[in-house]
């Protein structure tokens, strides 16, 4: 089967990328796929994740000030090329432009995020709601055109089932699979993500605040780059966390600095199915999270291997934080049922959902 993926790029290290490719090595790989991978803007750059060489790669070069323009008339040309079987699109942009393709592929739509993704992004004020609306709105109408739609979350699949009947729902996978776990005696917790507003890491701050005021010896330890960087240590410099809390940068190797820690802990405003978690649960750590739409309430269950707050309850997350520092053996009772609840994710039970959708894709 011959199939193309089209993205924005690679060469971020983003949960988008890193699932894209963890897919496409296993289906050329070990699958037999014909994978294309069509890039809008690669423009040369290396991937950030290793490609298996058995992968076509394309990119479009769409400029900035014509993107949608000519973005749309070349992913079409080149897919009359390649011939696909079967198209997958991984981003809003792609999304649009696939649904107006006429190479005669069959066109599926992945979507990363929850459904509420522009609400909880731009609704901050009436004006943003208006355009928040309009956006999703336009996603939804785009949505319609397409032969199938895959959500990651249970959740999200019933909230897309009002716009369409072909909304499926498959996790991602575990980006990989570690033998080893943490031992869980760092006095270390753990955060990762790109410092931007919607992985609210200040409210992460505001909360370690209670954390240190109660386990000083602890530290906690947030990989990540971003706009917010500098405010952020602003914000740690002004609370008097300097050397409690550290911005750490990017890393290129997360499962060695989540064995390193003793806790996964996570502030973000909105996900669609945050990759960290799983991660965590590779690694065997407790994870202490706000419950944002969607995914974590899918990943962790207050009591069994972690704990949830309501976004913005900065008191009830240090709360969490601090049960799980203050409890050994809480903390490794959590510890060991994340171990277990990782093999639900694993790539091997993902990818069969996958090549069962592309097979019953193909016979309509």
């Amino acid at each position: 089967m011959r199939l193309a993926y089209c993205i924005h790029a690679l060469n971020l290290s983003g949960g988008i990328e890193r699932v894209l490719t963890t897919k496409a090595n296993y289906l050329a790989d070990v699958m037999g796929y014909e994978i294309h991978i069509i890039t809008a803007r690669q423009k040369g750059r290396k991937e950030f994740f290793p490609l298996s060489g058995k992968i076509i790669r394309h990119d479009l070069d769409a400029n900035d000030r014509m993107f949608l323009l000519k973005y749309r008339k070349r992913l079409d040309a080149l897919l009359a090329k390649i011939r696909p079987d079967i198209t997958v699109t991984v981003c809003d942009n792609s999304l649009y432009a696939l649904t107006r393709c006429t190479d005669g592929s069959v066109k599926i739509g992945e979507f990363h995020f929850s459904h509420e993704k522009f609400l909880m992004k731009y609704g901050t004020n009436a004006i943003g709601k208006l355009y928040a609306s309009f956006r999703t709105r336009k996603l939804e109408n785009a949505v319609r055109k397409l032969d199938r739609f895959v959500v990651l979350t249970k959740a999200d699949k019933n909230d897309w089932r009002k716009v369409t009947p072909e909304v499926e729902q498959i996790y991602n996978p575990l980006p990989f699979v570690s033998d080893e776990v943490s031992h869980l005696d760092e006095k270390r917790c753990i955060a990762a993500g790109r410092l931007e507003s919607q992985k609210n890491f200040k409210d992460l701050i505001t909360a370690w605040k209670t954390v240190d005021a109660r386990h000083p010896d602890w530290k906690l330890s947030v990989y990540g780059d971003g706009s917010q960087k500098e405010s952020l240590q602003d914000q740690i410099d002004s609370m008097g966390l300097k050397g409690k809390v550290t911005l750490k940068g990017r890393t290129n190797d997360v499962r060695k600095e989540l064995l390193g820690s003793s806790c996964l802990v996570m502030s973000s405003r909105f996900e669609g199915f945050p990759m960290i978690l799983l991660e965590a649960l590779a690694t065997g750590l407790p994870i202490v999270s706000y419950d944002c739409p969607k995914g974590p309430s899918e990943i962790v269950t207050i009591g069994a291997n972690g704990y949830l707050a309501k976004v913005g309850d900065t008191g009830t997350l240090a709360q969490g934080i601090c049960s799980v520092i203050a409890n050994e053996e809480l903390r490794k009772r959590f510890g060991a049922e994340s171990k277990r609840r990782s093999e639900n994710f694993s790539l091997e039970k993902t990818m069969e959902k996958w090549d069962a959708l592309f097979k019953s894709a193909l016979k309509r």
